[in-house]
């Protein structure tokens, strides 16, 4: 097997399994959102490239000693409709698994990308029609449990409850419709999309942590945007009141049995989400603050590693 074969199947393996569990579990992500998603996506994108360029450096090894000239030949070939007889039956099943690989990943992330859009676009056509238009993008629903959500697309909508209404203080519902319009204005589902494509494409449970880890960052990056327009403690409030509570929520500071409250009531991301609004954290450390940085590098390296390999 040649060297950039296996350097590329050793990177698939650690993005595939080791890394996206490490990743899961870090505490750091919730201080820096942006860079960690950056990461999450540098990990798809090279765990891709790593899978499929594997068994492609395997397949053109007998034809040049790069991988982009290798395949430059087996185009030529192909056009010509011949195998190349330097191939042996080897390199013929790795280039088949490679194909098989692409398909299957691209297959797999388009038709999730178009399922999803449809159902999008059910969702945004029925709530038009049964909700009332409180304006362009938001819609009310007269239901009493208390919901808030973003249907995103092209023409997102906003929609609310009449229950998250009652349910919550003027300057708490303008923390949960800011925290909406930022998936709308930003469209996040981009962002959660080829995650879900992963975990469907590979159903294993590093996938499944990683779509949860960034459906969880995504939802932060959220609540970063409203607490700037309104505040921590109302959005805070916010949380725990959607998350359990059918009646309005006094407009007090959040304390800990509030926290305690969302624990029981919301599950263990709101509750993560609920005390990195409320809890007061230290001025970063010299160390603390390099972190955004060096992750964003590592980033870009993982993303150019498998790159370089497959044009050098």
């Amino acid at each position: 097997m040649p060297v950039d074969a296996w350097l590329l199947a050793v990177l698939a393996i650690l993005l595939a399994w080791p890394v996206p569990v490490a990743l899961a579990r870090a505490a750091w992500p919730k201080r820096h959102t942006r860079a960690a998603i950056a990461l999450w996506q540098a990990v798809g994108i090279a765990g891709g490239l790593s899978l499929i360029g594997a068994p492609l450096a395997i397949g053109v090894a007998p034809l040049d000693g790069h991988l982009r000239t290798g395949l430059a030949e087996l185009g030529r070939d192909a056009m010509h409709l011949r195998v190349p007889s330097a191939l042996a039956t080897p390199q013929e099943i790795a280039l088949a698994l490679a194909g098989m690989l692409t398909v299957r990943l691209v297959g797999v992330t388009s038709l999730s990308a178009l399922r999803i859009e449809r159902d999008l676009r059910r969702q945004r056509n029925a709530v038009d029609l049964a909700a009332e238009h409180a304006d362009r993008q938001l819609r009310v629903l007269e239901h009493a449990a208390p919901a808030a959500y973003c249907l995103p697309g092209t023409r997102p909508r906003i929609v609310i409850t009449e229950g998250t209404i009652a349910a919550l203080a003027p300057d708490e519902l303008e923390a949960v419709l800011a925290h909406e319009r930022a998936h709308a204005r930003w469209r996040h589902e981009l962002v959660v999309q080829p995650f879900v494509a992963w975990e469907s494409a590979l159903p294993l449970p590093p996938a499944r942590r990683a779509a949860a880890a960034v459906t969880t960052l995504v939802e932060m990056l959220a609540d970063d945007h409203a607490a700037r327009d309104v505040g921590r403690p109302a959005l805070a409030r916010a949380l725990v009141a959607i998350g359990g509570t059918a009646g309005p929520i006094p407009n007090q500071s959040v304390n800990s049995s509030m926290i305690t409250a969302a624990s029981a009531t919301a599950g263990t991301p709101t509750l993560t989400r609920v005390q990195r609004l409320v809890r007061k954290t230290p001025p970063p450390s010299l160390t603390e603050r390099l972190i955004g940085p060096a992750v964003w590098l590592a980033a870009v390296a993982l993303v150019a590693g498998p790159t370089w390999f497959l044009l050098r």
